[in-house]
């Protein structure tokens, strides 16, 4: 009898762990570790940057016939 009660205990904390194991990832759920967490570089844009974003919308505008007033 002890041995039933032994290997039903051990099947239930196998499922129990297969279950967890093999969940689901759900977005947010998990941690992440290394360069991808926020350190701030992207916060403001760079000058250099914004007259690019400048330029490239000029252009933009310039080949749909549009005139491009800032």
């Amino acid at each position: 009898m002890l041995m039933v009660a032994w290997m039903y205990n051990r099947v239930k904390s196998n499922r129990v762990r297969f279950i967890e194991e093999n969940s689901p990832a759900i977005a947010g759920d998990d941690s992440i570790k290394g360069s991808i967490e926020n350190d701030g570089r992207y916060d403001e844009p760079k000058e250099e940057d914004l007259e690019q974003m400048e330029k490239l919308l000029e252009d933009a505008a310039e080949s749909q016939g549009i005139e491009y007033k800032e």
